[in-house]
């Protein structure tokens, strides 16, 4: 007597809408009407150790940000470059001057698993923001709104200028 057992497992595709690492989202705010989103003027941004734009020449009032894992579970540290009003033309107006601040974001990743279809994903723990200071910041004040970057839901950085 011979006997066959045919069983069958779920296909091993990771779902697209399954949640996999993400990226920091950061909102601008009125300094004035704390309430308020409020555009940059013609925005480029770029990680410091890394010349390539990951924003360049937009006007928008919130940016979505990568950040760098260098070390897992041990604190790292990624730095923005934030230019307003980019001086691709010439502009002689001082109101419309290009002006750079710098956004330095500390945080913690850690490796979570999902599935094994998707594998896993990195969080970010014990996130922290502030901008350099220098003789003229366009950014006034980084508040940090969720310290544990687990999605994308909503905005994790709010910088008021």
């Amino acid at each position: 007597m011979t006997a066959t057992l045919w069983s069958c497992e779920r296909d091993d595709i990771c779902a697209t809408a399954t949640p996999t690492t993400p990226h920091l989202i950061v909102r601008f705010y009125n300094i004035n009407e704390r309430t308020e989103t409020k555009t940059v003027r013609r925005m480029n941004v770029y990680e410091e150790t890394n010349s390539k734009y990951l924003l360049l020449d937009k006007t928008l009032d919130s940016i979505v940000l990568p950040l760098r894992i260098d070390v897992l579970d041990a604190p790292n540290t990624t730095r923005f470059i934030i230019e307003r009003d980019g001086d691709f033309e010439l502009d002689e107006d001082p109101a419309t001057q290009s002006n750079i601040d710098i956004l330095e974001v500390t945080y913690t990743p850690e490796l979570i698993y999902v599935s094994r279809a998707c594998g896993y994903k990195s969080v970010f723990n014990n996130v922290a923001a502030n901008r350099e200071k220098d003789d003229d910041n366009w950014m006034i004040d980084v508040q940090v709104i969720n310290s544990t970057l687990n999605n994308e839901d909503a905005a994790h950085i709010n910088i008021y200028h």
